[in-house]
């Protein structure tokens, strides 16, 4: 009977560590190699800046009272959640709004003129000139891994533009989506959850161009949530102002006609005179009473507004970049030296047993 130290499917380390041993320069051609390829692949990879800012959304309503509730609940370990109003847009939407269409065609028309630049250029016309830059890593991933899709794309060849009424703006051309399409591999969001606060950079190779794409993209950003958040104000500020500005014109005019009214009539004493005069006396205090309660009403709106504004305090503001991002050309060649390492015992631990396999597959 065999012991227990003897089964043959037991693996011998020292065995392997002697045949890496005695293959060690072949191993060290290998890592050599793919050391030498991952400088070519992190000379050739483009330069990236990246220019981000950090800022924290904050809404003007206080909720105290709320607050307060929700902070003796909390000493018991009842959660009441947030003092957050329905209208209010939360800050994982912020995502959604940058993926939409409106958000992507207003960053599109912004203009990247700097100070030292003599002509304008709009983002959407700056990423058409831009040439797409060669990447050893996409080309190999695309005729390797990818090749199915690769054939498969190229059978089904190139999409054609389906005709629309573009005077509906639901329509997106073949061109916008490959624009949005380079818009989401430059522009990046995240959010914290427990400190709050939010995060927007922008990844370009040009660190001037780079720096006014993401303090543009984050001045979008605030202002269409400030849209959303005021708009239940905004529209009935614009309503209360309507409504005075047609009981003025009705104020001024009945106001017009009682003075008339008495400067024709201020040697008359006469019962018919009375009545008709207290009747217009009577109709404009009622049309000054409304009057009054609208402007009251048109300042508490203009309050609201002002009120439901939400304020985004900027911690970290936008700063043109002097350092690239990528490439890490220092950690590219490592991790292609680290593979080729891996690459390289694996195959002098490999070869024997192969070479033996074949040899009894042949005989």
């Amino acid at each position: 009977m065999e012991s227990l130290g003897n089964k043959p499917d037991e693996i011998d380390l020292i065995e392997l560590f002697k045949t890496i041993w005695k293959e060690k320069r072949m191993i060290a051609k290998i890592a050599s190699l793919f050391a030498v390829l991952g400088v070519v692949v992190s000379l050739m990879s483009p330069i990236v800046y990246t220019a981000s800012s950090t800022f924290i959304p904050q809404s003007s309503q206080s909720g105290s009272g709320t607050s307060s509730l929700s902070g003796v609940a909390s000493l018991v370990g009842i959660n009441l959640g947030g003092t957050m109003s329905s209208t209010e847009i939360s800050p994982t939407i912020y995502p959604q709004i940058l993926e939409s269409i409106p958000y992507k065609r207003e960053l599109l028309e912004v203009s990247l003129k700097s100070s030292g630049d003599d002509s304008e250029i709009l983002l959407k016309d700056y990423l058409l000139q831009v040439k797409p830059s060669y990447n050893v890593l996409g080309l190999v991933k695309k005729y390797t891994i990818m090749l199915p899709f690769t054939i498969l794309n190229a059978i089904k060849g190139k999409k054609e533009n389906v005709s629309s009424d573009s005077s509906l703006g639901m329509s997106v051309s073949l061109d916008e989506e490959e624009l949005f399409r380079k818009l989401d591999g430059i522009l990046s969001l995240n959010l914290n959850p427990k400190d709050k606060f939010i995060s927007l950079s922008a990844q370009m190779g040009d660190p001037i161009k780079c720096a006014i794409v993401a303090k543009e993209a984050q001045r979008i950003l605030q202002k269409r949530v400030i849209n959303y958040r005021i708009k239940s104000a905004s529209e009935v500020l614009v309503f209360n102002q309507t409504q005075l500005n047609l009981k003025k014109i009705e104020f001024d005019s009945l106001q017009n006609t009682l003075a008339q009214f008495k400067d024709s009539n201020l040697n008359i004493i006469d019962s018919r005179f009375e009545n008709k005069l207290r009747g217009l006396e009577a109709e404009f205090s009622l049309v000054s009473s409304v009057y009054q309660e609208l402007a009251k009403q048109l300042e508490q709106s203009k309050l609201q507004v002002s009120k439901d504004t939400p304020i985004f305090s900027v911690i970290k503001p936008v700063t043109i970049p002097n350092i690239r991002s990528a490439p890490e050309r220092t950690q590219m060649v490592l991790m292609y030296l680290f593979f080729g390492l891996v690459l390289g015992c694996g195959y002098v631990l490999i070869k024997k047993p192969m070479k033996a396999l074949l040899r009894e597959i042949k005989s």
